[in-house]
This record gives C-alpha cells, structure tokens and sequence, in this order.
C-alpha cells in the first residue's frame, strides 16, 4: 500500500532523540523524505545513518532553531535538495530547567523561552514561504500540557508552552489562506529517555485515569494525523493528548 507521506518532504526539529526521533522515525518509514534538525550534531548524526542503513531518505542538519541565519542555510538544504519542495514542518524541539519564581536566574527564562518559542517562530517563519509558494503545508507545533495548568517548579516551561498554543493560533490564521494548515498538540507524560529517568514519573501515572504514561510513538500517530493530506479542516487547534489527566 503507498504511504500517503511517500515521497513528501517533511522537516522535524529536536529529532535527535525521544519525541522528535519517534517522528521522524515515523515519517522516514512511511516513505517520505526527512529533514532532521537538532543541536546535538553528533547523536543527531548517529541516530540519522541507522535510518539510512533502514534504507529510509533522512538529512541530518545541525542548526540552532532560533538563528535565522543558520535558517537560512537550513532552507537553502532543502532548496538544494528538494527543488524547494516542502510539505510538513513538526516543531518539536524543546526544553526545560527546573526552577521556583523565587529560584530562577533570568539565563533561565530567556533560555527557556529561547528553545521553546523562539525555536517555533523562526524556523516556521525560515520555511513557510516554501509552503506559501506551492499552496500547500502542513505545520504542527508540539506544546505540553503543562501550559494550560500551574507548575510551581516550570513556571516558565508553562508560560513558553502556552505562548506555543497562542502562537499556534496566530500562524493559522495567517497561513490557511495559503492552503497551509496550521495545528499544536500538548503531550502529557511521555515514556521518553529524560522522562524514564525522573523520579516525578511514576507519582505522575497515578494521576492519569488510564494509569499509564504515553509512548511516544503514541504521539506520533497522533501528529502524523495533523500533519497529512487527510487533515483538511482542523485549523489553530492543540490537541491536548494526556490520558485523561487534564481534560480542556
């Protein structure tokens, strides 16, 4: 059966381990062609010839997300790859310091609004003219649910992930005239490697009424969803996919 992604050119920040190595895993498998980005040039180059020992299409670039001038070189890629071809840009790269109000240090604020909001605007705004000028796209920006309720010891991991959500709403409206569609999803719990390793995650599944965390293959399913030629109608919209935890 042909992949409805075969052949598409997909661009996946932070794809150099956990969430954004499942999407781009996923993407590369159903026969599209996969734009990897990440700061962790070597693990991201690791983790891109294992998919092409698969025998799957993947381009490795190492870029900082929120430097429009590495963008540049980013866009230019995939120009000279592609023809200008691109289809589908995931933002999922991301991060967090943990820290109190009382705590924090302003690197770690700006740090934080750097990796998670920044990142998503100035890659989108590097590569939406490419959608823009095929009349076709689909963009999907991963927040957390973390944005929509208080977190004492994240409250600027919140205030980025729902600036995420806002922003989300915004390029939507700018983008589908041009037939780019543009849709979020907050993840709860993930069963990634810096989640495995944190002592919050077994206190965190007690609270989820499906009593389990989300692999994050789950959450793939679900982008790959917003991200396809089916998705023709759902526009500014985070999908809040948490195991019942928080219900919006």
């Amino acid at each position: 059966m042909q992949s409805e992604f075969k052949d598409q050119v997909v661009v996946v920040t932070g794809a150099a381990q956990g969430l954004g190595l499942s999407i781009a895993r996923k993407f590369a498998r159903d026969q599209a062609i996969v734009f990897m980005t990440d700061l962790q040039a070597d693990k991201l180059a690791t983790q891109a010839r294992t998919l092409e020992q698969e025998g799957h299409r993947v381009h490795p670039v190492a870029v900082d997300g929120a430097d429009p001038d590495a963008l540049a070189g980013l866009r230019q890629a995939i120009e000279a790859r592609t023809g200008g071809r691109l289809d589908v840009l995931v933002n999922n790269a991301g991060g967090w310091r943990y820290a109190t109000a009382a705590e924090m240090k302003p690197a770690d604020w700006a740090w934080t609004f750097r990796v998670n909001v920044e990142t998503t605007f100035f890659t989108t705004q590097a590569l939406m003219g490419l959608m823009i000028a095929r009349r076709y796209g689909r963009i999907v920006n991963v927040a957390s649910a973390d944005a929509y309720r208080p977190k004492v010891t994240l409250p600027h991991y919140a205030a980025a992930k729902a600036a995420v959500v806002s922003l989300t709403k915004s390029l939507a409206e700018e983008l589908a005239p041009h037939e780019v569609l543009v849709n979020g999803v907050s993840p709860g719990a993930m069963l990634t490697e810096t989640a495995r390793g944190q002592s919050w995650l077994a206190e965190r599944i007690k609270q989820i009424p499906v009593r389990r965390a989300a692999e994050p293959d789950e959450m793939s399913d679900l982008i790959m969803f917003l991200a396809s030629p089916k998705n023709r109608f759902m526009v500014g919209e985070t999908v809040v996919a948490n195991g019942g935890m928080l219900m919006v």
